[in-house]
This record gives structure tokens, C-alpha cells and sequence, in this order.
């Protein structure tokens, strides 16, 4: 009696046997179609890769399971992430130089000037000039304009090329180039004719000994109040401030509008 009984438990031990296979094999069908499913289902891409190839098995110190030795990943690298983002740089576009306004040449005489420096704003008025003898020999001297700074009658209007020679006193007569002395270089001096303003700026300042002069010292200090060929404006007035024997002479440069 004992030996059927023992052939139905191996009959039965071998069902079992012939019967895990195939649900391995199910199981695995299952899974995957529910991997695919959810794959579909959320938007992320599943795979199952079975892998037959024999590999080694190592294991873990601290846990002591064995694990498969799986490549490490490589990373995803976008080539919009390596390339460069900087654009070319591009060339400054030139701010044009603005052109400075053409100087209008006056048609008629200055009859104001200005320079706010040492506050002076006087009349100007045309003076002419005289002859004078001085130990036997004749000079021509300009005319000084009283209470007004006096124009040289002949010299250059303003905003033409030549010399516009303007002179007055210092220390009599209302004396309005009295501190035509403290001009600086730099400083600005206006004329105004025909309503328009003719801006200058001092360029140089100096003093030439005239009172007891040689002829030809004389004559060198007539240079500074002949016709140029450039545009400038000449001031004179004399010096010291107790006395006449030297004059001042004061150069400015127009200034472009």
C-alpha cells in the first residue's frame, strides 16, 4: 500500500514542475503588457530587456546579496546645452559729430560786448585815428572812445577772417576795460552785431613797453592791431593801472557756434 501512494506524490511533484514554467512565462506576458499600458497611459517609455547572457555576480559588503554588475549610465547631453549662447557682438553704431553752424559774417559794426568773467558789458561805438608827431617823426594813434569801448573803423567786421581791434580806457573816462587785466586764457568774450551774438575765447594776454619806445618797438606793437588772415578779436587798453606807458594787448578766437 505504500508503494502507490508514493507514485502519486512524485506524479503530483512533477505537475508542480511542468506547471511553474508556464506561469513564469504568464507572469512575465502580464507585466509587460501592464508596463506597455502605463507606458501609454502617463507618457513614459517603459522597456523590459531580458537578459540571457550569463554574467558574474558580485556582492555587497554590507548587505552580502548578490547583485548584477550594471553599466553606469551616461548622462543626456542637448547639444543647445554645450553650444555657446553668447550672440556675436555687435559693432557700436557712431554717434555723428554734430557740424558746427557756419559763423554769419556781421554787416555792420559790434555795438556791445561782453565778458561775463570781470563783468563787463559795454557799449561799443567806431572810433578812427589821428596823426601825431613825436620828436620829429608822424604816427597815426587811434582814437579812445569815451564812456564805450571803441571799434578800430577799417578793422575786421565780426564773423569775417581778419582782426577786429576793439580798445578802451582803464582808468579814466568810465573806465570799462579797467579789469580787462584779470582775463584768463580760456575765459569768453561776446561781441554783438546786427542782434547776433560772436562768441570768442581768450588764447593770449600780454603787455608791450610803448611810452618812451624806439620807432621800431612802436612799429612791432602796430602789428598786433593790423589786418590778419585768420578770424580774431584784439582788445587793448593801457597799463599799469596809475599810469599809460605800456599797453595790454588781449587775443581771443572765435568759437564755433
Amino acid at each position: 500500500m505504500r508503494f502507490p501512494r508514493r507514485r502519486m506524490i512524485r506524479q503530483r511533484v512533477g505537475q508542480r514542475s511542468r506547471v511553474q514554467p508556464s506561469l513564469r512565462i504568464a507572469l512575465l506576458l502580464v507585466l509587460g503588457f501592464a508596463a506597455l499600458w502605463l507606458g501609454g497611459c502617463f507618457g513614459v517609455q517603459l522597456a523590459i530587456v531580458v537578459d540571457t547572457s550569463p554574467q558574474e555576480e558580485v556582492s555587497i559588503a554590507d548587505s552580502g546579496e548578490p547583485v548584477r554588475p550594471y553599466p553606469t549610465p551616461t548622462p543626456k547631453v542637448h547639444r543647445e546645452d554645450i553650444s555657446p549662447t553668447s550672440a556675436t557682438p555687435k559693432t557700436p553704431t557712431p554717434i555723428p559729430t554734430p557740424t558746427p553752424a557756419p559763423r554769419v559774417p556781421a554787416s555792420s559794426p559790434p555795438d556791445r560786448i561782453v565778458a561775463p568773467s570781470i563783468n563787463l558789458d559795454a557799449p561799443v561805438v567806431t572810433v578812427g585815428w589821428y596823426l601825431k608827431e613825436d620828436g620829429g617823426r608822424w604816427f597815426s594813434e587811434w582814437e579812445t572812445a569815451s564812456y564805450a569801448a571803441g571799434y578800430h573803423k577799417g578793422s575786421a567786421l565780426p564773423g569775417q577772417k581778419g582782426n577786429t581791434v576793439i580798445s578802451g580806457h582803464h582808468n579814466i573816462e568810465g573806465r570799462v576795460f579797467e579789469r580787462l587785466k584779470d582775463l584768463e586764457l580760456g575765459d569768453p568774450v561776446i561781441l554783438y552785431a546786427d542782434g547776433r551774438p560772436y562768441r570768442y575765447r581768450v588764447v593770449d594776454k600780454f603787455v608791450v613797453k610803448e611810452k618812451g619806445a624806439s620807432p621800431e618797438q612802436r612799429r612791432q606793437n602796430a602789428l598786433w592791431i593790423a589786418p590778419t588772415r585768420d578770424e580774431r578779436l584784439t582788445l587793448v587798453t593801457c597799463w599799469p593801472d596809475d599810469g599809460n606807458d605800456y599797453r595790454l594787448i588781449v587775443i581771443a578766437k572765435p568759437v564755433s557756434e
